[in-house]
Parts: C-alpha cells; structure tokens; sequence
C-alpha cells in the first residue's frame, strides 16, 4: 500500500507537511490543500487503487 505521512508543524513555516518513501514532499497552510496535492500526485504516479493518507502525531 502506497502510504503519505502526515504531520501538523508545530513551529514556524507551513501549518502541514508530509512525506512518503517514493518521493513525495510536500506542504500547506490547509489540510485539505494538502491532500489535493497528494491526491494529485498520486494519481500522476498511478498510485491511487492502492493509496492511503497516515497523520503522524508527533
């Protein structure tokens, strides 16, 4: 399963960011900007039959 992490910055910069291990990266003041953008990639990527968002709480 093709898995993004999801993480709620704490400090200055971007509100959300996330990463996989494919080469994805990527940020946003909005959590629903976010997942656009990865839901955008991972169909760029052939990814989305087998797909899936992970909040990290870190």
């Amino acid at each position: 399963m093709y898995t993004v992490r999801v993480y709620l910055n704490r400090q200055e910069g971007t509100m959300w960011w996330a990463e996989d291990d494919l080469g994805f990266a990527g940020g946003a003041d909005r959590l629903s900007d976010l997942i656009e953008k990865i839901h955008d990639w991972a169909e760029c990527e052939w990814l989305l039959d087998d797909f899936a968002v992970r909040l990290v709480n870190v």
